[in-house]
């Protein structure tokens, strides 16, 4: 007779959500445990998908095991198709906390994000102003909003929507990072290192450099 954490667990990987201790801690830890790893895996094995923890470590991923079969590669190819659309815009606003923090790193999960905090320095700083309103261009982070708080407050709850963000305390203003940064690093290594792979998607490996 299977538990709740172990539906919850499967039924979450099958969705495509990325586990960790900040996203959900509980399942999280029942994954940290290695007989429920190994029940998981149980499972995910009888349809051809296994579990997988991020390069980082810190995050838990359903992936297929084998891609060799015709209608995998297809999932395979549009689910890789999805997140490139996306890429471009994720990796403009990485920059635009890189120079809000004037950090040498990405988000990482666990980082703390304040709305009121970024708001303060982007006010601060007219060409940041610009940098904000370019993102808001993008498809994935389009708003009406002219303002930029309210411009703001559209990228990050957009990115809440995404997994990359969980709010935290009652404000709903503050956020921690998620494990899904970890998978996304994940994916802009793997196409940095496939060169021409998203020649046809919207982002090419120059735009996904952070540096």
């Amino acid at each position: 007779m299977s538990s709740p954490l172990f539906e919850r667990t499967v039924t979450a990987l099958m969705q495509e959500q990325v586990i960790c201790e900040i996203s959900d801690e509980e399942l999280y830890n029942y994954l940290m445990m290695p007989d429920s790893q190994e029940a998981v895996n149980r499972f995910l094995g009888q349809i051809n998908r296994t579990l997988r923890l991020t390069s980082a470590q810190d995050a838990f991923v359903c992936a297929y095991l084998d891609i060799s079969r015709p209608e995998t590669k297809e999932a395979v190819r549009q689910q890789f198709k999805e997140v490139a659309n996306h890429l471009e815009a994720l990796v403009h606003f990485l920059r635009l906390v890189m120079t809000l923090e004037s950090g040498d790193r990405p988000v990482q999960p666990g980082d703390k994000v304040s709305e009121g905090n970024l708001l303060d320095r982007i006010t601060a700083a007219p060409a940041l102003e610009a940098k904000l309103r370019s993102l808001v261009e993008k498809k994935i982070f389009q708003t009406k909003r002219s303002d930029a708080a309210g411009q703001l407050r559209s990228v990050l709850g957009s990115l809440e929507k995404m997994g990359y963000l969980k709010s935290i305390g009652n404000s709903g203003s503050v956020y921690r990072a998620t494990g899904r940064w970890s998978w996304l690093y994940d994916v802009m290594t793997f196409i940095q290192a496939h060169e021409g792979i998203a020649q046809d998607e919207e982002s090419g490996p120059e735009q996904l450099r952070l540096g």
